[in-house]
């Protein structure tokens, strides 16, 4: 297991730029050779070089496990195949779902990991799709009067951070969907509560914004077993 305090384009917030999950990760292509190489000896994973509709914010727009990933329809073919290629080298059953929604930050608005998901009322009409794609039952849910369920939290299979005004029935809810064994209020980056822009992590290991502090830091890896 590897946690890295980073920054990716002078930037603490890198969960806006990387995804990862059990399987695989992305990554900007425009990203310097260094730091791919800073990225990679983290995860146990591959990772790969992708960009959503020629952007470089990879973790807002995509949403995934090990199972599947979600996609915008505004992805381009090409970016399509080659997010393809890359899930066919490791498993060919993985589902890629193209959305239609107008509303397309999907990093922001599903919660997920191989156990559940969770997901904003703004994709109710894609519950199905989404569903099948990640093939995990999946929940409407949001809590903290928040529509972005994936933008204040963050999970693996073993934990799940959420935002500091959380309640506790919310947190037995949240837990239950993900089937984690805690979930646990938390910030990031000394005091965001938008926890899945200042880190990704899949079940070994997790890069956090440099900005992390100590506090931040013990109570993230402790509830997620990193």
């Amino acid at each position: 297991m590897t946690i890295l305090k980073y920054q990716i384009f002078g930037k603490n917030s890198v969960g806006v730029y990387l995804a990862v999950n059990n399987l695989f990760g992305l990554y900007p292509a425009t990203l310097l050779k260094p730091v791919i190489e800073k990225i990679k000896s983290v995860f146990e994973v591959p990772f790969y070089p992708i960009s959503i509709n020629n952007s470089n914010l990879i973790g807002v727009y995509t949403a995934s496990n090990k199972y599947g990933t979600i996609v915008p329809y505004i992805t381009r073919e090409e970016e399509i195949q080659r997010l393809k290629n890359y899930s066919n080298e490791i498993n060919s059953g993985y589902q890629i779902g193209i959305l239609e929604s107008l509303d397309n930050a999907f990093g922001n608005l599903i919660l997920c990991n191989d156990k559940g998901a969770i997901i904003s009322t703004l994709l109710q009409d894609y519950k199905d799709q989404i569903e099948n794609t990640l093939c995990v039952e999946t929940v409407i849910y949001e809590f903290v009067n928040n529509y972005l369920p994936g933008s204040i939290s963050l999970t693996n299979n073993n934990g799940c951070l959420v935002h500091p005004l959380t309640t506790d029935e919310e947190i037995d809810i949240i837990s239950d969907i993900l089937k984690v064994k805690e979930t646990d209020v938390s910030t990031v980056n000394r005091g965001i509560p938008y926890l899945s822009s200042g880190a990704i992590v899949n079940d070994q290991s997790g890069i956090f914004g440099y900005e992390c502090t100590g506090p931040e830091m013990m109570r993230l890896t402790n509830v997620l077993m990193l």
